[in-house]
């Protein structure tokens, strides 16, 4: 009987290394596309360790919470469809 390794190969390593590489590339690219307000809301909500809430950010810009949620849905689809183009 043999004992399975589940311990990942060092070609498995450099694999995951170059796709999430490769993955932060296309989304620094798409990003680009966004203006400096969709930018900064995306960074705030989706990639900060503690994101701000809709509130928080209504406050900042002096718009309502219902308009930076759509600011950040239209950013968000900005950013799939740039994504989409480049891959």
């Amino acid at each position: 009987d043999l004992i399975e390794d589940k311990k990942e190969t060092h070609d498995s390593i450099i694999e995951n290394k170059n796709e999430l590489n490769y993955r932060r590339s296309l989304f620094s690219q798409a990003f680009e596309v966004l203006n400096e307000r969709e930018k900064e809301i995306i960074k705030l909500r989706k990639l900060s360790e503690n994101p701000l809430k809709l509130e928080e950010l209504s406050k900042k810009y002096k718009i309502s919470r219902e308009r930076v949620r759509q600011i950040e849905e239209k950013a968000i689809e900005k950013l799939q469809k740039e994504i989409s183009n480049i891959s």
